[in-house]
């Protein structure tokens, strides 16, 4: 386990230039987080990590955890109407105390907006759900029970901001298991053979979970 309590000190560790494999588990700043968003926070916040927590960090999951975590930052720009821009010299963000105490909390802010791009803020992130609530989402659906053992994986396009319990309903009718008897479990795109990530909270949403285009959600059904 290791004590890193703020997100300054996991910050810091990206100006170990030579740092390309960590250990960090069970961190105090990560406490609120599902294992699968907090593994995307500390790729996103660590630019030179090539394996975490002995795990290989293939290059689609960094990009898809740095825009996870954009899209994150983007849910807390300051208000009004100034933005980031991208230009050729680099990425110029607005000339106030806001802005300068939004790039303190995330230091990675301009070298991430030149790689990716842009992120669109959150105008109105109440009801919508926000950046992350509005995304769609293309997932695998397959089922692991025995009673539906003869129906084909499916895709489908989903909101990130979808509740599991709605999830739940929607895999009722494809595999025809009752939303009481199902657990829900996430494999990230390139991952199906690593140990998969438990939707447990029915109350939260898919971008609560860190799911991700091209991921696989599989169901198994409750034992009686």
């Amino acid at each position: 386990s290791n004590s890193i309590d703020e997100w300054r000190s996991l910050d810091s560790l990206d100006s170990l230039v030579a740092l390309r494999e960590a250990r960090l588990s069970e961190l105090p700043v990560l406490s609120g987080l599902s294992a699968a968003v907090a593994r995307r926070h500390i790729i996103a916040r660590i630019g030179g990590l090539t394996v975490l927590n002995s795990s290989e960090v293939r290059t689609r999951e960094r990009d898809d955890a740095e825009r996870f975590y954009l899209r994150h930052i983007a849910e807390n720009y300051p208000t009004g109407d100034d933005l980031p821009r991208v230009t050729e010299e680099g990425v110029l963000l607005p000339s106030n105390d806001a802005w300068a105490a939004l790039e303190l909390s995330h230091p990675r802010i301009r070298t991430l907006l030149c790689k990716h791009g842009e992120q669109r803020p959150v105008t109105q992130a109440g009801a919508a759900g926000g950046v992350l609530g509005a995304e769609l989402i293309e997932l695998t659906l397959r089922s692991a029970s025995a009673a539906a053992a003869s129906v084909p994986a499916v895709t489908r396009r989903l909101p990130g901001g979808l509740p599991l319990k709605n999830l739940k309903l929607i895999a009722h009718q494809l595999f025809k298991i009752e939303p009481t008897k199902q657990r829900l479990f996430y494999y990230p795109p390139g991952q199906d053979k690593d140990i998969p990530e438990p939707l447990d909270d029915d109350l939260k949403r898919l971008c609560d979970f860190a799911v991700t285009n091209g991921g696989t959600i599989v169901l198994d059904e409750l034992e009686s």
